[in-house]
């Protein structure tokens, strides 16, 4: 990625840059369980999004760090773009845990939580790309707010039946603690979205 103009910088095409490859990595983490088989080679693109967003999000701060002015407070621009950091970099945990786990295969229960990660995130970018011009479209920006609500219930509520149905079922020790941390990892990055979303309403509620 090439460096960031510092004249006429367009702050929220920060966050929409940031969205972009959050997105990007969640739909390689989906590709990886497209066929049942855990494929490798997906899973190494998902770090190579990871680095892409650590860079961007370095370079993002040194633009904030000698702006004059900016559209929002300069702790509001950092927050959200830690915060859509963060999404990816849950993602890439999962990721890292399948190859460090040696797991050769996705359950059902996997590429249901990979679902719903790469919905949620894709529901982050159209909130940032609406968070443009966010004096004019406030009423769907508050849309996109409760729908990433909903996807983080719905993630806590199939990561209590998932949990509940691992413990209930599989009988294999080193399966069970495998599992539970994927589920854990995968419910963080959906509350990982969850969170950007928060900062964005809070963002709202005090410019309009």
């Amino acid at each position: 990625m090439g460096k960031i103009s510092r004249k006429n910088v367009d702050y929220f095409e920060m966050f929409v840059k940031s969205a972009t490859i959050a997105r990007n990595a969640a739909r390689k983490l989906q590709a990886a369980f497209a066929h049942g088989e855990v494929n490798i080679s997906e899973l190494k693109l998902v770090k190579d999004l990871e680095h892409e967003g650590d860079i961007h999000f370095h370079e993002c701060l040194k633009v904030i760090e000698v702006a004059f002015i900016t559209p929002i407070d300069r702790s509001d621009l950092v927050g959200v773009l830690k915060g859509i950091e963060d999404v990816t970099d849950s993602i890439e945990a999962i990721a890292n845990s399948f190859h460090m786990m040696c797991i050769t295969s996705s359950s059902d229960s996997m590429r249901t939580f990979v679902d719903l990660v790469v919905l949620s995130c894709e529901k982050v970018l159209e909130l940032m790309v609406e968070l443009k011009r966010f004096k004019k479209t406030v009423k769907n920006i508050n849309s996109l707010i409760v729908e990433i609500n909903h996807l983080e219930e719905e993630g806590d509520r199939f990561y209590s039946e998932s949990m509940r149905s691992l413990f209930s079922e599989e009988t294999d020790a080193i399966t069970v603690i495998k599992n539970k941390e994927l589920y854990q990892l995968f419910e963080f990055a959906i509350d990982c979205c969850e969170d950007v979303a928060d900062m964005v309403e809070n963002i709202i509620v005090t410019k309009t």
